[in-house]
């Protein structure tokens, strides 16, 4: 529709310039007719007054109305008036060619803070408007590719550090019990504890980074079949109640329905709200307490995790569910390492691939993220 209204408005606009043009062409030749009129019919009475007084010198012969040198003067004068009226007629079209020119020009030397601002309508402006929206979009893709880069800068000292520090630990406890011998036997186990706590970090981290690129860059076959969204949210809120308690939190689960079938990847949905439950449990220990809500329509599930931690920052909420994007309080968090940032992501792309949406507000009422769930699966199954 808004292709066929553009289509529609340019052959307007290609109409209205060539009226314009032929207007501007008609004004001159009437304006030039008028003048060569008035200036032959003053001619004639000029010569015909000099006839009658006698006057027939050589010179008012030569000259004289009729002959071919006084037609080819007046074709030349014609046409010097036409082109002179015409230039002028089309000398603001010219003065916004040459600013279309110059910003042009401008915009190839890299300066995409040129702005074209035309008045009135017609092609030219048309063009303006491309232009302005053209280097809008040019300095999109340079900010969206200087933010991939980015991206990438943070991947790689977030993944160096998070995989560094369990790594670096397991180290220097197995060295520990490899050149100490005389340690006691409750030490060694201790130390053997902490150093496969350690691993088993290590190992959720890497499964982490594989999930997400196997998520966003791999070919994932959904297995859409019939779950109980209820069921499935109050599985997962119960095998994370160890959890809950270490973190000393309790949680309330509310639904409008005892029972919701909806068609989605089980699996998916799983790792997707366990993801968001993990979240709210991270950042929600001040609260003492995370709510989930859920409110089946008719053909809309909706699922509010709220928690009653750390708010995040107006500024950081369009951010938050960006690869690799970490919070400020998750990079200073004294608790450790806030993980590889790709939890959210997941979350995002897990949405999107059941077509449905996802968003968060936060402030000192509690951080709420929304799920948003068709419960009739509509689209592909391979991803």
């Amino acid at each position: 529709m808004e292709k066929d209204k553009n289509e529609q408005k340019n052959h307007t606009h290609g109409h209205g310039y060539m009226m314009q043009l032929m207007a501007h062409i008609g004004i001159a030749s009437v304006i030039t007719i008028i003048l060569l009129v008035f200036l032959i019919t003053n001619l004639t009475a000029i010569t015909s007054f000099l006839y009658q007084t006698g006057n027939d010198s050589q010179a008012l012969q030569r000259f004289a109305l009729g002959s071919t040198i006084s037609v080819l003067l007046f074709v030349l004068l014609g046409i010097l008036l036409f082109s002179l009226i015409f230039l002028l007629l089309q000398r603001k079209m010219a003065r916004d060619v040459e600013t279309i020119a110059r910003a042009v020009k401008q915009i190839s030397e890299g300066d995409l803070s040129t702005r074209l601002e035309l008045e009135g309508e017609g092609e030219l402006t048309d063009i303006a408007e491309n232009l302005n929206r053209m280097e809008e979009d040019i300095q999109e893709l340079i900010d969206k590719e200087r933010t991939s880069e980015q991206s990438k800068t943070d991947l790689i000292t977030n993944v160096a550090h998070d995989l560094r520090t369990p790594l670096t630990s397991i180290l220097g406890y197995l060295e520990l019990l490899r050149k100490n011998q005389k340690l006691s036997p409750e030490m060694q186990q201790k130390y053997l504890d902490i150093a496969y706590n350690k691993s088993v970090r290590l190992q959720k981290l890497i499964e982490e980074l594989f999930g997400f690129t196997k998520l966003s860059y791999g070919k994932i076959n959904m297995n859409v079949a019939k779950v109980d969204i209820v069921e499935l949210l109050a599985q997962l809120l119960e095998e994370s109640y160890p959890n809950f308690q270490k973190n000393g939190l309790s949680y309330d689960f509310v639904s409008n329905r005892k029972s919701q079938i909806i068609e989605a990847d089980g699996d998916l949905l799983a790792r997707l709200f366990d993801n968001l439950i993990g979240n709210a449990i991270k950042y929600g220990k001040e609260g003492k307490r995370v709510r989930v809500n859920l409110r089946a329509d008719r053909e809309i599930v909706t699922i509010k995790i709220v928690n009653y931690g750390y708010v995040i920052p107006a500024n950081e909420l369009p951010l938050i569910f960006d690869r690799f994007y970490r919070t400020d309080h998750s990079r200073t968090n004294a608790s450790g390492p806030g993980g590889t940032g790709l939890g959210l992501a997941i979350v995002k792309n897990i949405t999107d691939m059941h077509h449905g949406t996802v968003s968060v507000s936060s402030d000192l009422s509690g951080t709420v993220f929304t799920v948003r769930l068709k419960i009739h699966f509509d689209g592909e199954r391979t991803f």
